[in-house]
């Protein structure tokens, strides 16, 4: 069966899509068969964090009832696969994304839906498009409160929300520590995501970090949120993996 989760954040410049891309890679590198949509019309960059060039057909041409859904997915090496919006093209009748996912239900393990930042029209197709929600934010109260705009509508759309990846974790005094944030947020935190400079870099490659850096902490974390979505432990780790990702942390580029 299928699980259509869509992963929302409230506002932008949280790693919504970084967490996205690397959290479908890491189930595909786990052996399940994901696709990932960018359900960012007016912002789409899913494409740019696989490195996928132009393509002559997109998620706008399938909701403009332009072209078939099949004709606009792309099988990343990583083996994700991945249905990107166009970043020339802003419109696009949203309310048919839901329709259009239908086509892949018993086709795939997970198919992700990254929404767009906030809570309108755009976000709300996308929400309503799947079953389950995944929130994204970083420990910082802007983000936070955003996010808790976003989980509300999730609510009131009656989509199980399944909890909150914290990102760009720094340790620094002035975050909002996790106690506060499970207070504020009302819901399990899956995982906290470390701020690297790898993460950025793969962002410039155009690679995701669980590929380009796998034994890195960042990586580590989105792979424990990996087997979380699963229902699994996450796997235990020796002294030599824990070394081998402070070792790849403090490498260079």
């Amino acid at each position: 069966m299928t699980r259509v989760i869509s992963v929302i954040s409230g506002k932008g410049g949280v790693g919504k899509t970084t967490v996205t891309a690397n959290l479908g890679t890491s189930l595909a590198n786990q052996g399940e068969d994901v696709l990932i949509i960018d359900g960012n019309f007016s912002g789409a960059n899913v494409s740019q964090h696989f490195g996928i060039g132009f393509q002559d057909v997109s998620l706008n041409d399938v909701l403009n009832g332009e072209a078939y859904i099949t004709q606009a997915v792309a099988k990343h090496p990583a083996g994700v696969s991945v249905l990107p919006a166009s970043i020339l093209e802003f419109n696009a009748t949203a309310d048919n994304l839901k329709h259009s996912i239908v086509e892949f239900l018993g086709d795939k393990d997970f198919v992700f839906v990254d929404a767009a930042a906030g809570t309108d029209e755009e976000v709300q197709a996308a929400v309503e498009a799947s079953d389950e929600v995944l929130l994204v934010a970083e420990p910082e109260l802007p983000a936070l409160t955003n996010c808790l705009g976003a989980k509300k509508l999730a609510e009131q759309l009656d989509r199980d929300v399944l909890g909150l990846v914290l990102n760009s974790v720094r340790g620094e005094k002035s975050e909002v520590d996790l106690e506060d944030v499970m207070d504020l947020m009302e819901t399990e935190i899956l995982g906290t995501v470390p701020d690297h400079p790898h993460v950025r870099e793969g962002i410039a490659l155009r690679e995701p970090v669980v590929s380009y850096k796998p034994n890195s902490k960042a990586s580590m974390a989105i792979e424990d949120v990996a087997h979380r979505l699963k229902g699994d432990e996450p796997p235990r780790r020796g002294l030599t993996q824990r070394l081998k990702a402070s070792v790849q942390d403090i490498s260079p580029l």
